[in-house]
């Protein structure tokens, strides 16, 4: 293993506890209680084939989109490094994530930050929507300001801790395959597709919102998430009704209504 995996914080004696959790549960990521503490632990996973690269990458060539190109998830030993060496260099910067405490040949321990994500919260108490969403649109601009990115930024990947969110899940790196404005400007995209389709909003009113937050970004950032909005515009005429159609193809109408209306929202300030 690479001398940066290298970690020990664990005793014997708990070392022996996650051992014996882990023969009883074949889960990959199992919460695990240590001496009354709750710890995430992530086992290894097999080797990921992803055929479908190469498309993604036509396609990011062809619409000159980026941060369309597709973001390698090797798995294994691979994916592990990646997650462990993302998640010190975050919490160096100041990025609120899991702690690594522990790393073994196959797998590690991270703290636990709560299982309570933005995308529940949108679910379970929409009558505070507004506000946890914001609160997702905050962390994603202070993440950027710290010159940072996320790796797969949904909602779900986001999680409501101590009155603030935390990021999770970095099993890969956008930054490594396209330019950091492209990276930060996938990670608006990704939320507000994960959330646009359950806020019980107006779509002009979340519109409103996002540019206030996203105008808040460097100017590079703000480019290439209008031009996407420009490209993929035409989505919002997808079918809205979830049954029989599924997420997929309302997360992405809802989105796309949301970007068209702040290309026109832009048009009208200038």
């Amino acid at each position: 293993m690479p001398a940066l995996l290298l970690h020990r914080m664990f005793t014997p004696d708990q070392l022996t506890t996650i051992t014996e959790q882990l023969a009883r549960k074949p889960d990959r990521t199992q919460l695990v209680e240590i001496d009354g503490t709750p710890v995430i632990v992530k086992q290894l996973e097999a080797p990921l084939k992803h055929w479908g690269y190469p498309v993604l990458n036509t396609l990011a060539s062809v619409l000159r989109q980026p941060m369309l190109r597709a973001v390698p998830a090797p798995g294994s030993s691979a994916a592990q490094s990646i997650e462990i060496a993302r998640l010190r260099a975050l919490a160096a910067a100041g990025v609120s994530v899991p702690e690594v405490l522990h790393v073994t040949p196959h797998w590690f321990a991270i703290s636990f930050l709560g299982a309570t994500s933005i995308d529940q919260l949108l679910r379970q108490q929409p009558e505070k929507g507004l506000y946890y969403w914001e609160s997702g649109l905050q962390a994603i601009l202070e993440l950027h300001r710290l010159c940072q990115t996320a790796s797969q930024c949904f909602a779900r990947n986001m999680i409501w801790h101590e009155g603030k969110v935390s990021f999770i899940d970095f099993e890969d790196n956008p930054s490594s395959v396209m330019p950091m404005a492209s990276a930060q400007a996938r990670d608006w995209l990704l939320y507000l597709h994960s959330t646009a389709y359950i806020l019980n909003i107006d779509a002009q009113e979340i519109a409103q919102h996002f540019l206030r937050y996203l105008q808040q970004d460097g100017s590079d950032v703000q480019e290439e998430v209008m031009r996407a909005a420009r490209t993929f515009g035409w989505l919002r005429m997808l079918p809205k009704q979830r049954k029989p159609w599924g997420r997929d193809v309302v997360s992405a109408q809802a989105a796309a209504q949301v970007l068209h209306l702040a290309v026109r929202e832009l048009k009208k300030r200038s």
